[in-house]
């Protein structure tokens, strides 16, 4: 297991802080991770998450309010919350399942961290140590390991 993930999230980054929620197009590459952390327009991060819980809906089908039936009423709304927004702004794939993650606020990055090698478009881990340490540049955690080999 990964200790951070870090994803691009410009577009999506404010009903993520609204909702606790992010999703995406499942099934992806990602490697399963403790933390996740959203990069804004350059780089820059400056919340860490604990992933709650994780689920596969399709948001776009009639009944998906009742495919969220069982879980407590603060998730179901929040949840309910993210996918009627999201429709109207966003959007989602209209067959497509969806991996939601529940967050929660599990540190505020105060240092704005960004990535040293630049923003990239893609997904990328580092650790939890690098992101909390306080330096304003991190380094992903590949990087870090051809570093310590050296």
């Amino acid at each position: 297991m990964k200790e951070v993930i870090s994803l691009p999230a410009a577009q999506t980054m404010d009903l993520i802080k609204k909702y606790l929620i992010h999703a995406h197009p499942h099934p992806r590459t990602y490697k399963e991770a403790q933390y996740m952390t959203f990069r804004k327009v350059g780089g820059v991060m400056d919340t860490l998450y604990s992933i709650e819980n994780e689920l596969v809906l399709k948001p776009e089908e009639q009944n998906i309010y009742e495919q969220i039936s069982f879980l407590n009423t603060d998730i179901k709304e929040r949840l309910r919350g993210y996918i009627n927004e999201r429709k109207y702004t966003f959007g989602f794939g209209e067959k497509e399942d969806y991996k939601f993650y529940i967050l929660k606020i599990e540190k505020n990055l105060n240092h704005l961290p960004i990535p040293k090698e630049g923003n990239m478009q893609s997904h990328t881990y580092y650790t939890y140590n690098e992101i909390t340490h306080g330096k304003r540049e991190i380094i992903r955690e590949s990087q870090l390991k051809k570093i310590k080999r050296i």
